[in-house]
């Protein structure tokens, strides 16, 4: 990776887009095309309803971390289809 005062870096996530929809001690999520996908993320939207927040909408990649801290797409896939995890301590996380 480039060094230096005047190189700006990304990073990219391997997992899907999501925005995340707060108000009332609930939470949803969506699709980037507008598709309810809130029971597939169901433990990000959970801990999202559990934030301080009255309203708010976070903009967001939904990923499973591996434990070398990158990311798993495949893991994720399995995830959203309920498929049991090679790495079930895995968490599925927005970020």
């Amino acid at each position: 990776m480039a060094e230096g005062a005047r190189w700006l870096h990304e990073l990219k996530f391997d997992g899907y887009r999501c925005l995340i929809s707060i108000g009332s001690g609930t939470a949803h999520a969506f699709t980037r095309s507008g598709l309810d996908w809130t029971d597939k993320f169901t433990p990000v939207v959970h801990d999202a309803a559990s934030l301080p927040a009255n309203a708010a909408i976070i903009d967001g990649e939904v990923v499973v971390v591996d434990v070398g801290g990158k990311t798993n797409f495949q893991a994720l896939l399995s995830a959203i289809k309920g498929e049991p995890q090679p790495f079930p301590e895995l968490p599925i996380v927005a970020i």
